[in-house]
């Protein structure tokens, strides 16, 4: 559901196309530093991994309605001086009204128009989220409506964040998800993160220690178009 706590619009939040936060155009790619942090009862300290993953623009057909729907393949290596290996694809497509993601057998819907903080939306709405998944019940939002933003050594002159939930603050949980755009590029940015403190016979142990949960970190590093 997509839901506007004003009807004004200001069309200075919009860029140039709402399309540009998330481009689509064979060839197009983006690399990411992904860093996990697993955390697991009866284990004092996290299992850290670190892997790569490109994300490619290699195909476009129709659908029935004739939309266009992109291909994107994605590829892993666990260092840069490994070969790259396909790992799987998933389609997405530019709607009217909102940008349609095709990936692990769940359509998401990470953008909506117009871009505005008043705007929120259920980016989970095409499929069942279950009610133990932190995704349940929680609705997306825009927030840095085409600020700029460094990322290590890249710098990006407009970007968005949309911020998926944000139960930072209580004493059972820590859940944080949201991602950022940036114009002309797509996503530069994911984190996911969902931390259950530790509990031994049904009280807390300490404050805010983590006792099972992970967070992971997509960060771009590099981008372009495949020749």
């Amino acid at each position: 559901m997509l839901m506007f706590q004003s009807c004004n619009k200001d069309s200075g939040t919009d860029p140039i196309s709402p399309y540009n936060y998330y481009p689509l155009e064979i060839g197009q790619f983006q690399i990411y530093q992904v860093n996990e942090e697993v955390y697991s009862a009866g284990n004092a300290n996290p299992v850290l991994k670190a892997w790569q993953e490109r994300d490619e623009v290699t195909s476009v057909s129709q659908d029935s309605a004739g939309t266009k729907v992109f291909i994107v393949s994605r590829y892993t290596r666990n260092t840069a001086a490994q070969s790259w290996q396909k790992t799987k694809e998933y389609s997405v497509r530019h709607d009217p009204d909102k940008v349609i993601v095709n990936l692990d057998n769940e359509v998401l819907m990470p953008l909506v128009f117009p871009y505005s903080p008043q705007v929120t939306w259920d980016g989970y709405r095409y499929f069942k989220v279950e009610d133990t998944d932190p995704r349940h019940n929680t609705l997306h939002k825009y927030e840095n409506i085409n600020q700029a933003l460094a990322i290590d050594n890249l710098n990006f002159d407009k970007t968005i964040k949309v911020s998926e939930r944000a139960d930072t603050a209580g004493i059972v949980q820590f859940r944080l998800g949201y991602k950022e755009y940036a114009a002309n590029v797509g996503l530069i940015v994911d984190e996911q993160t969902n931390f259950d403190y530790l509990q031994e016979n049904g009280e807390f142990v300490g404050y805010r220690i983590i006792g099972s949960g992970t967070r992971r970190v997509r960060k771009i590093i590099e981008y372009g178009i495949a020749q």
